[in-house]
Protein backbone atom coordinates (compact mmCIF):
# COMPACT_ATOMS: atom_id res chain seq x y z
CA UNK A 1 0.00 0.00 0.00
CA UNK A 2 1.55 3.54 -1.38
CA UNK A 3 2.42 6.23 1.61
CA UNK A 4 -0.78 9.46 1.50
CA UNK A 5 0.84 12.06 -0.40
CA UNK A 6 0.50 15.28 1.14
CA UNK A 7 1.09 18.64 0.55
CA UNK A 8 4.03 20.71 0.59
CA UNK A 9 2.24 23.27 3.54
CA UNK A 10 1.05 20.21 5.08
CA UNK A 11 4.85 18.43 5.24
CA UNK A 12 6.11 22.01 6.79
CA UNK A 13 3.47 22.41 9.47
CA UNK A 14 4.18 18.98 10.74
CA UNK A 15 7.80 19.14 10.41
CA UNK A 16 8.30 22.42 11.88
CA UNK A 17 8.40 22.47 15.59
CA UNK A 18 6.26 25.11 17.41
CA UNK A 19 8.16 28.32 18.16
CA UNK A 20 7.49 28.38 21.90
CA UNK A 21 8.80 24.92 22.45
CA UNK A 22 12.03 25.95 20.77
CA UNK A 23 12.21 28.98 22.86
CA UNK A 24 11.17 27.64 26.43
CA UNK A 25 11.66 23.67 26.38
CA UNK A 26 14.79 23.69 27.53
CA UNK A 27 14.35 26.04 30.48
CA UNK A 28 11.17 24.21 31.32
CA UNK A 29 13.24 20.90 31.42
CA UNK A 30 16.16 22.37 33.36
CA UNK A 31 13.44 23.67 35.95
CA UNK A 32 11.66 20.22 36.21
CA UNK A 33 15.15 18.59 37.11
CA UNK A 34 15.97 21.11 39.80
CA UNK A 35 13.05 21.04 41.40
CA UNK A 36 13.17 17.58 41.82
CA UNK A 37 16.93 17.75 43.01
CA UNK A 38 15.26 20.33 45.86
CA UNK A 39 12.83 18.02 46.80
CA UNK A 40 15.12 15.17 46.81
CA UNK A 41 17.74 17.14 48.69
CA UNK A 42 15.03 17.74 51.54
CA UNK A 43 13.45 14.49 51.89
CA UNK A 44 14.26 11.94 53.92
CA UNK A 45 14.54 8.38 53.29
CA UNK A 46 14.83 5.46 56.51
CA UNK A 47 17.46 2.98 56.52
CA UNK A 48 15.32 0.04 58.53
CA UNK A 49 15.62 -3.23 60.44
CA UNK A 50 12.58 -5.52 60.73
CA UNK A 51 11.37 -8.14 63.42
CA UNK A 52 9.34 -9.30 65.42
CA UNK A 53 9.31 -7.99 69.15
CA UNK A 54 7.69 -9.50 71.86
CA UNK A 55 6.47 -7.84 75.90
CA UNK A 56 7.29 -8.46 78.71
CA UNK A 57 9.24 -6.73 81.72
CA UNK A 58 12.23 -6.14 83.30
CA UNK A 59 11.92 -9.24 85.38
CA UNK A 60 10.14 -11.40 82.64
CA UNK A 61 7.32 -14.02 83.51
CA UNK A 62 8.48 -17.59 83.57
CA UNK A 63 6.84 -19.85 81.53
CA UNK A 64 7.49 -23.59 83.32
CA UNK A 65 6.66 -26.32 81.08
CA UNK A 66 6.04 -30.20 81.99
CA UNK A 67 10.10 -31.95 81.52
CA UNK A 68 8.38 -35.48 81.26
CA UNK A 69 4.92 -36.72 80.33
CA UNK A 70 2.85 -36.93 83.06
CA UNK A 71 -0.25 -37.11 85.07
CA UNK A 72 -1.10 -34.45 87.77
CA UNK A 73 -1.42 -36.21 91.01
CA UNK A 74 -1.91 -33.10 92.97
CA UNK A 75 -2.49 -29.13 92.09
CA UNK A 76 -1.43 -27.06 95.47
CA UNK A 77 -2.35 -23.78 93.79
CA UNK A 78 -4.94 -22.00 91.79
CA UNK A 79 -4.48 -19.93 88.96
CA UNK A 80 -4.64 -16.02 90.22
CA UNK A 81 -2.57 -17.32 93.48
CA UNK A 82 0.51 -15.18 94.90
CA UNK A 83 3.06 -18.01 95.32
CA UNK A 84 6.64 -17.58 96.74
CA UNK A 85 9.60 -18.57 95.40
CA UNK A 86 10.34 -22.28 95.64
CA UNK A 87 6.80 -23.00 96.30
CA UNK A 88 5.32 -26.28 95.30
CA UNK A 89 2.75 -25.56 92.38
CA UNK A 90 1.85 -29.15 91.19
CA UNK A 91 2.70 -32.62 91.94
CA UNK A 92 3.00 -35.63 89.37
CA UNK A 93 1.53 -39.22 89.63
CA UNK A 94 4.34 -40.72 88.11
CA UNK A 95 6.87 -42.34 90.97
CA UNK A 96 3.88 -43.99 93.12
CA UNK A 97 4.92 -42.05 95.71
CA UNK A 98 2.68 -39.66 97.93
CA UNK A 99 3.39 -36.08 98.45
CA UNK A 100 2.62 -35.31 101.95
CA UNK A 101 5.19 -38.54 102.67
CA UNK A 102 8.04 -36.95 100.53
CA UNK A 103 7.25 -33.20 102.58
CA UNK A 104 7.49 -35.59 106.05
CA UNK A 105 10.75 -37.47 104.75
CA UNK A 106 12.18 -33.73 103.87
CA UNK A 107 11.26 -32.22 107.16
CA UNK A 108 12.66 -34.91 108.93
CA UNK A 109 15.80 -34.58 107.08
CA UNK A 110 16.38 -30.74 107.05
CA UNK A 111 15.20 -30.95 110.95
CA UNK A 112 18.91 -33.31 111.25
CA UNK A 113 20.79 -30.82 113.66
CA UNK A 114 23.93 -33.24 113.50
CA UNK A 115 25.53 -36.10 111.06
CA UNK A 116 27.44 -37.51 113.94
CA UNK A 117 26.53 -41.10 113.57
CA UNK A 118 24.99 -40.99 117.48
CA UNK A 119 22.56 -38.32 116.23
CA UNK A 120 21.46 -40.37 112.65
CA UNK A 121 20.70 -42.70 114.92
CA UNK A 122 17.84 -41.34 115.98
CA UNK A 123 15.92 -40.29 112.37
CA UNK A 124 13.30 -42.63 112.63
CA UNK A 125 11.51 -42.99 109.76
CA UNK A 126 8.00 -44.67 109.76
CA UNK A 127 7.66 -47.97 107.69
CA UNK A 128 4.62 -46.79 106.47
CA UNK A 129 5.82 -43.91 104.00
CA UNK A 130 4.92 -44.55 100.41
CA UNK A 131 8.14 -43.06 99.07
CA UNK A 132 8.39 -44.46 94.98
CA UNK A 133 11.35 -44.37 93.83
CA UNK A 134 13.34 -43.03 97.04
CA UNK A 135 12.39 -46.29 99.15
CA UNK A 136 15.51 -48.22 97.54
CA UNK A 137 17.47 -44.64 99.37
CA UNK A 138 15.53 -45.21 102.70
CA UNK A 139 15.99 -49.08 102.68
CA UNK A 140 19.88 -48.68 102.57
CA UNK A 141 19.55 -46.00 105.38
CA UNK A 142 18.01 -47.98 107.55
CA UNK A 143 20.47 -50.94 107.37
CA UNK A 144 23.60 -48.28 107.37
CA UNK A 145 21.65 -47.66 110.77
CA UNK A 146 21.16 -51.07 112.10
CA UNK A 147 24.82 -52.14 111.23
CA UNK A 148 26.08 -49.35 112.72
CA UNK A 149 23.68 -50.03 116.11
CA UNK A 150 24.92 -53.50 115.98
CA UNK A 151 28.82 -52.73 115.51
CA UNK A 152 28.49 -50.06 118.11
CA UNK A 153 26.60 -52.03 120.81
CA UNK A 154 27.80 -55.41 120.27
CA UNK A 155 24.77 -57.02 120.99
CA UNK A 156 24.91 -60.15 119.06
CA UNK A 157 28.55 -60.86 120.78
CA UNK A 158 26.66 -61.77 123.57
CA UNK A 159 25.47 -65.02 121.34
CA UNK A 160 26.63 -68.05 120.88
CA UNK A 161 27.18 -69.39 117.16
CA UNK A 162 24.74 -72.10 118.04
CA UNK A 163 22.28 -69.37 119.33
CA UNK A 164 22.80 -67.48 116.25
CA UNK A 165 21.62 -70.03 114.02
CA UNK A 166 18.56 -70.69 116.02
CA UNK A 167 17.53 -66.70 115.76
CA UNK A 168 18.38 -67.26 112.20
CA UNK A 169 15.93 -70.27 111.39
CA UNK A 170 13.06 -68.18 113.52
CA UNK A 171 13.82 -65.11 111.23
CA UNK A 172 13.91 -67.06 108.01
CA UNK A 173 10.59 -67.95 108.74
CA UNK A 174 9.22 -64.74 109.77
CA UNK A 175 10.55 -64.00 105.92
CA UNK A 176 8.72 -66.57 104.78
CA UNK A 177 5.80 -65.47 105.68
CA UNK A 178 6.20 -61.71 104.93
CA UNK A 179 6.97 -62.69 101.50
CA UNK A 180 3.76 -64.86 100.65
CA UNK A 181 1.82 -62.26 102.57
CA UNK A 182 3.62 -59.08 100.38
CA UNK A 183 1.49 -61.17 97.36
CA UNK A 184 -1.86 -60.95 99.04
CA UNK A 185 -1.36 -57.25 99.82
CA UNK A 186 0.22 -56.94 95.57
CA UNK A 187 -2.93 -58.00 94.91
CA UNK A 188 -5.07 -55.58 97.25
CA UNK A 189 -3.16 -52.76 95.90
CA UNK A 190 -4.12 -53.65 92.22
CA UNK A 191 -7.71 -54.36 93.04
CA UNK A 192 -8.05 -51.04 95.12
CA UNK A 193 -6.80 -48.82 92.48
CA UNK A 194 -8.94 -50.69 89.63
CA UNK A 195 -11.78 -49.68 91.73
CA UNK A 196 -10.38 -45.69 92.74
CA UNK A 197 -10.06 -45.58 88.65
CA UNK A 198 -13.32 -46.79 88.08
CA UNK A 199 -15.49 -44.47 90.31
CA UNK A 200 -12.73 -41.61 88.93
CA UNK A 201 -14.06 -42.49 85.57
CA UNK A 202 -17.92 -42.05 86.87
CA UNK A 203 -16.87 -38.70 88.58
CA UNK A 204 -15.71 -37.18 85.12
CA UNK A 205 -18.77 -38.63 83.09
CA UNK A 206 -21.03 -36.51 85.40
CA UNK A 207 -21.68 -39.01 88.01
CA UNK A 208 -20.89 -37.47 90.86
CA UNK A 209 -21.10 -40.41 94.00
CA UNK A 210 -18.63 -38.34 96.47
CA UNK A 211 -18.70 -40.68 99.36
CA UNK A 212 -18.07 -43.38 97.03
CA UNK A 213 -15.09 -41.78 95.64
CA UNK A 214 -13.14 -40.76 98.97
CA UNK A 215 -13.96 -44.36 100.28
CA UNK A 216 -12.22 -45.83 97.41
CA UNK A 217 -9.51 -43.48 97.61
CA UNK A 218 -9.27 -44.16 101.50
CA UNK A 219 -9.24 -47.83 100.63
CA UNK A 220 -6.23 -47.27 98.42
CA UNK A 221 -4.15 -45.87 100.55
CA UNK A 222 -4.67 -48.03 103.73
CA UNK A 223 -3.71 -50.89 101.05
CA UNK A 224 -0.56 -48.99 100.24
CA UNK A 225 0.06 -48.70 103.52
CA UNK A 226 0.36 -52.04 104.55
CA UNK A 227 2.08 -53.24 101.34
CA UNK A 228 5.03 -50.88 102.42
CA UNK A 229 4.64 -51.60 106.37
CA UNK A 230 5.57 -55.37 105.54
CA UNK A 231 7.70 -54.46 102.81
CA UNK A 232 9.75 -52.79 105.39
CA UNK A 233 9.53 -55.35 107.79
CA UNK A 234 10.83 -57.81 104.93
CA UNK A 235 13.65 -55.72 103.96
CA UNK A 236 14.60 -55.29 107.73
CA UNK A 237 14.27 -58.83 108.52
CA UNK A 238 16.14 -59.82 105.99
CA UNK A 239 18.86 -57.83 106.55
CA UNK A 240 18.96 -59.13 110.47
CA UNK A 241 19.77 -62.17 109.44
CA UNK A 242 22.74 -61.04 107.30
CA UNK A 243 24.39 -59.46 110.20
CA UNK A 244 23.78 -62.57 112.63
CA UNK A 245 25.63 -64.57 109.69
CA UNK A 246 28.09 -61.60 109.56
CA UNK A 247 28.65 -62.09 113.37
CA UNK A 248 28.82 -66.18 112.99
CA UNK A 249 31.31 -65.68 110.31
CA UNK A 250 33.26 -62.97 112.40
CA UNK A 251 33.72 -65.84 115.15
CA UNK A 252 34.91 -67.72 112.80
CA UNK A 253 37.64 -65.13 111.31
CA UNK A 254 38.12 -63.76 114.27
CA UNK A 255 38.03 -60.12 112.48
CA UNK A 256 35.21 -57.85 113.46
CA UNK A 257 33.71 -54.77 111.69
CA UNK A 258 34.86 -51.46 111.70
CA UNK A 259 32.48 -48.76 114.12
CA UNK A 260 34.65 -46.53 112.27
CA UNK A 261 33.71 -47.60 108.63
CA UNK A 262 30.09 -47.89 109.85
CA UNK A 263 29.88 -44.39 110.75
CA UNK A 264 31.34 -43.45 107.57
CA UNK A 265 28.51 -45.86 105.52
CA UNK A 266 26.26 -44.06 107.55
CA UNK A 267 26.88 -40.66 106.69
CA UNK A 268 26.91 -41.33 102.89
CA UNK A 269 23.76 -43.56 103.05
CA UNK A 270 22.10 -40.04 104.54
CA UNK A 271 23.86 -37.97 102.01
CA UNK A 272 21.74 -40.45 99.56
CA UNK A 273 18.45 -40.16 100.86
CA UNK A 274 19.07 -36.58 100.92
CA UNK A 275 19.99 -36.51 96.70
CA UNK A 276 16.81 -38.69 96.33
CA UNK A 277 14.30 -36.53 97.90
CA UNK A 278 15.80 -33.99 95.62
CA UNK A 279 16.28 -35.61 92.64
CA UNK A 280 12.41 -36.72 93.32
CA UNK A 281 10.96 -33.25 93.48
CA UNK A 282 13.08 -32.14 90.10
CA UNK A 283 11.60 -34.85 88.62
CA UNK A 284 8.14 -35.18 89.82
CA UNK A 285 7.23 -31.52 90.82
CA UNK A 286 6.64 -27.71 89.31
CA UNK A 287 8.15 -25.52 91.86
CA UNK A 288 7.37 -21.29 90.98
CA UNK A 289 10.91 -19.92 90.44
CA UNK A 290 10.08 -16.48 91.48
CA UNK A 291 7.68 -15.02 93.84
CA UNK A 292 4.73 -13.87 91.85
CA UNK A 293 1.46 -14.03 90.31
CA UNK A 294 0.72 -17.76 89.16
CA UNK A 295 -1.59 -18.79 85.90
CA UNK A 296 -1.98 -21.91 85.00
CA UNK A 297 -2.69 -23.36 82.04
CA UNK A 298 -6.78 -24.59 81.46
CA UNK A 299 -5.55 -27.87 80.75
CA UNK A 300 -3.73 -28.55 84.24
CA UNK A 301 -6.18 -30.15 86.30
CA UNK A 302 -6.19 -33.30 88.96
CA UNK A 303 -6.20 -36.12 86.68
CA UNK A 304 -5.44 -34.90 83.54
CA UNK A 305 -2.35 -35.86 81.31
CA UNK A 306 0.19 -33.53 80.19
CA UNK A 307 2.71 -34.20 77.40
CA UNK A 308 6.46 -33.31 77.68
CA UNK A 309 7.08 -29.39 76.55
CA UNK A 310 3.13 -28.45 77.69
CA UNK A 311 2.83 -25.45 78.94
CA UNK A 312 1.85 -25.99 82.69
CA UNK A 313 1.95 -22.47 84.35
CA UNK A 314 3.19 -18.59 83.97
CA UNK A 315 4.81 -16.59 86.65
CA UNK A 316 4.27 -13.28 87.06
CA UNK A 317 6.60 -11.67 89.14
CA UNK A 318 5.41 -9.65 92.17
CA UNK A 319 8.31 -6.41 91.26
CA UNK A 320 8.86 -6.87 87.76
CA UNK A 321 9.62 -3.33 87.17
CA UNK A 322 8.19 -1.24 83.56
CA UNK A 323 7.00 -2.85 80.28
CA UNK A 324 9.69 -3.76 77.84
CA UNK A 325 10.14 -5.38 74.45
CA UNK A 326 12.44 -8.05 73.55
CA UNK A 327 13.57 -8.61 69.85
CA UNK A 328 16.37 -10.35 68.18
CA UNK A 329 17.82 -9.29 65.40
CA UNK A 330 19.96 -11.16 62.18
CA UNK A 331 23.74 -10.74 62.77
CA UNK A 332 24.04 -9.10 59.53
CA UNK A 333 23.79 -5.56 59.58
CA UNK A 334 23.24 -5.29 63.23
CA UNK A 335 26.03 -3.01 63.78
CA UNK A 336 24.51 0.09 62.81
CA UNK A 337 21.67 -0.53 65.44
CA UNK A 338 22.14 1.78 69.04
CA UNK A 339 21.16 2.87 71.99
CA UNK A 340 18.16 5.67 71.43
CA UNK A 341 17.29 4.54 67.95
CA UNK A 342 13.53 5.07 67.21
CA UNK A 343 11.51 1.83 66.93
CA UNK A 344 7.92 1.60 65.62
CA UNK A 345 5.80 -1.29 66.70
CA UNK A 346 2.70 -2.87 65.28
CA UNK A 347 0.65 -4.90 67.30
CA UNK A 348 -1.34 -7.13 65.21
CA UNK A 349 -3.88 -8.05 68.27
CA UNK A 350 -4.80 -4.00 67.17
CA UNK A 351 -4.51 -3.17 63.85
CA UNK A 352 -2.36 -0.33 62.85
CA UNK A 353 -4.38 0.68 59.89
CA UNK A 354 -6.99 1.15 63.12
CA UNK A 355 -5.70 1.83 66.34
CA UNK A 356 -2.45 3.51 65.03
CA UNK A 357 1.33 2.37 65.73
CA UNK A 358 3.82 2.64 69.19
CA UNK A 359 6.50 4.24 69.51
CA UNK A 360 9.37 3.12 71.80
CA UNK A 361 13.41 3.49 71.12
CA UNK A 362 16.65 1.23 71.51
CA UNK A 363 17.38 0.50 75.68
CA UNK A 364 20.18 -2.01 75.05
CA UNK A 365 21.88 -4.15 72.42
CA UNK A 366 23.76 -7.37 73.37
CA UNK A 367 26.97 -8.07 72.65
CA UNK A 368 27.30 -12.09 72.32
CA UNK A 369 24.75 -13.02 69.49
CA UNK A 370 22.64 -16.22 70.10
CA UNK A 371 22.06 -18.59 67.59
CA UNK A 372 22.82 -16.10 64.85
CA UNK A 373 20.64 -13.65 66.20
CA UNK A 374 21.82 -10.34 68.57
CA UNK A 375 18.85 -9.67 71.62
CA UNK A 376 17.38 -5.72 71.70
CA UNK A 377 15.89 -4.13 74.37
CA UNK A 378 13.07 -1.91 73.30
CA UNK A 379 11.82 0.92 75.90
CA UNK A 380 8.95 2.66 75.74
CA UNK A 381 9.30 5.97 77.77
CA UNK A 382 6.05 7.28 76.85
CA UNK A 383 4.02 4.06 77.45
CA UNK A 384 2.27 1.67 75.21
CA UNK A 385 0.31 4.85 73.14
CA UNK A 386 -0.24 4.51 69.93
CA UNK A 387 -0.24 7.07 67.11
CA UNK A 388 -3.96 7.50 67.42
CA UNK A 389 -3.98 7.84 71.08
CA UNK A 390 -5.49 4.75 72.04
CA UNK A 391 -3.37 2.74 74.89
CA UNK A 392 -2.51 -0.45 74.41
CA UNK A 393 -2.89 -3.20 77.25
CA UNK A 394 0.82 -4.65 78.09
CA UNK A 395 -0.21 -7.94 77.65
CA UNK A 396 2.72 -10.58 78.87
CA UNK A 397 4.56 -11.71 75.34
CA UNK A 398 2.14 -9.94 73.63
CA UNK A 399 3.67 -10.15 69.91
CA UNK A 400 4.01 -7.18 67.14
CA UNK A 401 6.05 -6.35 64.32
CA UNK A 402 9.27 -4.10 65.09
CA UNK A 403 10.71 -1.52 62.40
CA UNK A 404 13.87 0.00 63.98
CA UNK A 405 14.85 3.14 62.32
CA UNK A 406 18.52 3.00 62.28
CA UNK A 407 19.26 6.43 60.31
CA UNK A 408 17.50 9.46 58.17
CA UNK A 409 19.60 10.00 55.02
CA UNK A 410 18.12 12.57 52.20
CA UNK A 411 17.00 10.95 49.66
CA UNK A 412 19.79 12.77 47.02
CA UNK A 413 22.23 11.85 49.26
CA UNK A 414 21.33 8.17 48.68
CA UNK A 415 21.05 8.42 44.94
CA UNK A 416 23.95 9.95 44.92
CA UNK A 417 25.56 7.23 46.40
CA UNK A 418 24.92 4.58 44.37
CA UNK A 419 27.58 6.18 42.05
Amino acid sequence: MEPAQRSQEVNEIIGTPAGWVMRNGTLLLAGLIAGLVILASFYHYPTTLRGELVLTTVDPPRQLEAKQGFDVQRLLVASGDTVEAGQTLLVARRGEARFEHVLYLEDQLLNQKSLEPSALLLLDIPPTLVLGDMQDAVYQFQEKQALYRNLAARRLDAYTSKELEAMIAREEREVRVLRGREETLRDEVVNARVALDREEELSTNGVQFTERLTSAQQRLERAEEDLQRNTSKLRSTSFAVELMRNQIESYRSGQQGSTQQAGIELREAYDALQNAVTRWKRDYTTVSPVAGKVVLSPEVQEGNYLAEGKLLATVLPLNAGGTIGRMELDVRGSGRIEAGQRVVVDFPKWPALEYGSVTGQIASVGLVPVEGKIPVQVAFPKGLVTSTGHSITPDPFLQGDATVIVDQRRLLNRLLSVF
